[in-house]
């Protein structure tokens, strides 16, 4: 019996994967560290700054090489996995904590405020 290969429309190359993973991966880990300031020089950035603008350039590497209309897939998928990781931090931050857990606080202060930098990223994008 022989197997038959997918029409070449339908095969996704791994190259093409591995960047679709690198690009969601720096967005929803950009939306996280965006919460910690820090100091550069005379400036006050975001955390984020350190690999934000990898997603752009990626973006822009989707495009080129891939067509316009995969990467606006692409980004529209790094944006619904970015929506659910964010549905992720609220659901499990409006859980009871375990009594003997004293990082709430923590937990709210770092990811309660990825709902207003997904808005912002979404905006700014």
């Amino acid at each position: 019996m022989t197997q038959t290969q997918p029409p070449a429309s339908t095969q996704i190359s791994s190259r093409f994967l591995l960047i679709v993973v690198a690009f969601v991966t720096c967005l929803i880990v950009s939306n996280i560290t965006a919460v910690k300031l820090i100091d550069v020089g005379d400036f006050i950035l975001p955390g984020a700054i350190v690999i934000f603008p990898i997603t752009y350039i990626i973006g822009d590497v989707l495009t080129e090489v891939y067509g316009y209309a995969k990467a606006r897939r692409v980004i529209w998928m790094g944006f619904l996995a970015n929506l659910f990781a964010v549905a992720t931090f609220a659901l499990v931050g409006i859980l009871p904590a375990a009594g003997f857990w004293g990082a709430q606080d923590a937990y709210d202060t770092i990811l309660g405020a990825t709902p207003r930098i997904l808005a912002a990223s979404l905006i700014a994008y």
